[in-house]
């Protein structure tokens, strides 16, 4: 069964060490994007805003980070290191991982309502940073499906 995994939020017991090197080897055969000039540099004003990992039992399958570079001027926070093996690639678990990345991001949305996806797109968040923000103000319960 495939999962999605938000690997900022605390510790699943899983050796880092082993899962970094599982996505290594999945960034290197099975990536969806590409690095933008400069992001071997992860300088001080890097912000890294939500990150996951895709797993099919215990096997890693596909990875994924929304970055911001705050201190470069007119920079989007965008979505690199973007990967996933290609017996699952579907519409719906790039845009599941997508969407994971964003909510991590539109939780602070500091820089911005716009976002890089990893294939270039620029993606329109503000509906959702607004439903966000209304939920944390109490002013209406969150969706469950």
């Amino acid at each position: 069964m495939l999962e999605i995994h938000d690997t900022l939020q605390g510790d699943h017991g899983w050796d880092i060490v082993a899962v970094h090197m599982a996505v290594d080897e999945v960034m290197e055969s099975s990536r969806l994007s590409y690095p933008y000039l400069g992001d071997d540099d992860w300088s001080a004003g890097r912000i890294l805003y939500s990150e996951c990992i895709v797993t099919d039992g215990d096997e890693v399958v596909g990875a994924g980070r929304l970055i911001w570079d705050a201190e470069r001027d007119n920079a989007i926070p965008r979505i690199q290191d973007f990967c996933l093996m290609r017996a699952y690639r579907s519409s719906f678990v790039v845009d599941s991982m997508i969407s994971a990345l964003i909510d991590g991001y539109a939780e602070d949305a500091a820089g911005g309502t716009t976002i890089l996806s990893h294939d270039g797109q620029e993606i329109d968040i503000s509906e959702r940073v607004e439903r966000l923000r209304d939920i944390a103000a109490g002013q209406f319960e969150p969706r469950v499906i």
